[in-house]
């Protein structure tokens, strides 16, 4: 038995000793400090995959969750697994296959969730990933050594050049920008695209209605700032709006990972100036 797992045993054995009333006094004191509680089941959670063996080649707990919204390491891969063979799917529904682009960016890369296994489906491209949480792009520098990583900043201009890439995707990131940060990327991301070049953006329709798009402030207080919260689109807003920077080329319901919308755009070949 290794010695992580000795301790989190001990630690459980512990905790189940003391009385109920006392544990729900201290479970209420932690849940009040919302910084010590996400430390506190962060660090459960790293003891815990230690010592089942699976922590090796993962992201630490807490930059799993920032992109997955859970604890555990196998929601984790098999999402990540999903996302990359879903993205693979929409790139065919329009006629084009994902090996044959050269440069790819994923745009809002965390720890490399979808990344890692998106790597074995273009095995020749060149992978960069940027994201503005630092952490994750120190974890993936050190750990996914077949891309280049890049810190970005919460507004654009991110640090590459014009033209730059042939395909471009963001998974959970436009369901979470409000509509004035929204705007601001579609036109960097125009910027950096080559033209011609394809770009899948995920968004979320399940809650609009009589509104086509619904920005909400309800994630965790602490973990993401307040322009980062849940959006929601709706198709007729998307084609709308998307098309002032893109062409639109097909939009796929529920595709990526059975929940969100796949948008699927191209950067024209001639300049077109935008208009909201």
């Amino acid at each position: 038995m290794t010695g992580g797992k000795k301790d989190l045993q001990g630690v459980l054995r512990t905790w189940d000793q003391l009385p109920q009333w006392f544990r729900r006094l201290i479970i209420n004191g932690v849940q009040r400090n919302h910084r010590l509680y996400h430390w506190l089941i962060f660090r459960h959670s790293d003891l815990k995959d230690r010592a089942n063996g699976i922590a090796k080649g993962l992201p630490p707990t807490e930059l799993r969750y920032r992109v997955n919204a859970a604890l555990d390491a196998e929601s984790f891969v098999e999402i990540g697994k999903r996302c990359a063979a879903d993205i693979n799917s929409a790139l065919q529904k329009i006629g084009r296959e994902l090996g044959t682009f050269a440069k790819v960016l994923d745009f809002g890369c965390g720890c490399g969730r979808t990344l890692m296994h998106l790597r074995e489906l273009a095995p020749s491209a060149q992978i960069y990933g940027v994201d503005i949480d630092a952490k994750a792009i120190e974890w993936s520098r050190e750990n996914l050594t077949f891309g280049t990583f890049e810190v970005g900043n919460a507004v654009p201009p991110t640090n590459y050049a014009s033209d730059t890439f042939d395909f471009i995707y963001a998974i959970s990131v436009f369901t979470h920008l409000n509509e004035d940060y929204q705007f601001l990327w579609l036109e960097e991301l125009r910027r950096i695209a080559q033209p011609g070049g394809i770009l899948l953006l995920t968004v979320d329709s399940s809650l609009v209605g009589e509104q086509d798009f619904v920005f909400r402030e309800t994630y965790e207080k602490g973990l993401f700032p307040a322009w980062y919260q849940n959006s929601y689109h709706s198709r007729e807003y998307v084609f709308a709006n998307f098309s002032s920077y893109f062409d639109v080329l097909d939009y796929f319901p529920g595709l990526i990972n059975g929940h969100q919308d796949a948008v699927m755009l191209q950067k024209q070949f001639a300049n077109k100036d935008p208009g909201k």
